[in-house]
C-alpha cells in the first residue's frame, strides 16, 4: 500500500509538484502540496482514522486528494498566486534554452529540503538561488551540481547538520540518474 506520491506536473509551460503523504498514526491526515520553485503555493489536509486504512478507503482517499490538487492547478485555480511569484518565467541559460540545472534544483531539491530536511527556504532565499544558478561556471555539470548544493548549504547551514545534509547530496546525486547537459532529460 502506498503512503505517499510525489508527481512532476507540466502546466502552462512550467513545471509544478505535487507531493501528497500521510502524517502518521500520532497526527493521522493526508497533505498534498503544491510547489513551484520550492515555494508552496497550496496545501490541503484530509484527516482520516485507522478504519479508514484497514478498509482499504486509506488508497482511494490519497489518489482523490493527490487528483484534485492536480486537477485544481489545471483548471487555473492557482493561476493568480503563481502570477505574484517572483521570476516565475522559465530559467534560462546563456544559450537561451532552459537551464538544466535551475529545473532540478525547482523539481527535485527543493521539494527534497522540504520533505526529506524538513528545512524551508524562504521566497527570497529560493528567488536568491534561482538568481544565482545561470551564474554557476564549473569545468562540468557535476562541478555547477556541487556549486549549487553548496549555495543551498549556505543558506541553510543554521537549520541543518553539516552531515546530515551531505548525506542527502550524496543521495540525490545517485537518485537523478540523469544527464543535466541533454536538454529535456532530468531526474526520474
Amino acid at each position: 500500500m502506498s503512503r505517499g506520491i510525489n508527481e512532476n506536473i507540466s502546466y502552462k509551460g512550467r513545471v509544478f509538484h505535487v507531493q501528497t503523504e500521510e502524517r502518521g498514526r500520532e497526527r493521522p491526515a493526508l497533505v498534498c502540496t503544491l510547489f513551484y520553485g520550492g515555494v508552496i503555493l497550496s496545501e490541503e489536509r484530509l484527516s482520516y482514522d485507522d478504519a479508514d486504512v484497514s478498509s482499504g478507503r486509506f488508497q482511494e482517499m490519497l489518489s482523490g486528494i493527490h487528483n484534485q490538487m492536480i486537477e485544481n492547478l489545471r483548471n487555473g485555480l492557482y493561476d493568480d498566486k503563481i502570477n505574484a511569484l517572483p521570476g516565475t518565467g522559465e530559467p534560462v541559460g546563456a544559450s537561451g534554452a532552459a537551464d538544466p540545472l535551475a529545473i532540478l534544483f525547482r523539481t527535485h531539491l527543493l521539494p527534497s529540503l522540504s520533505r526529506d530536511l524538513e528545512t524551508e527556504l524562504s521566497e527570497q532565499e529560493v528567488l536568491t538561488i534561482s538568481e544565482k544558478i545561470p551564474l554557476l561556471k564549473g569545468a562540468s555539470e557535476k562541478d555547477r551540481y556541487l556549486l549549487l548544493c553548496a549555495e543551498i548549504y549556505s543558506l541553510i547551514k543554521d537549520r541543518c547538520d553539516m552531515e546530515v545534509f551531505k548525506k542527502f547530496v550524496k543521495r540525490w546525486s545517485s537518485e537523478l540518474r540523469f544527464r543535466p547537459d541533454v536538454p529535456g532529460n532530468g531526474p526520474r
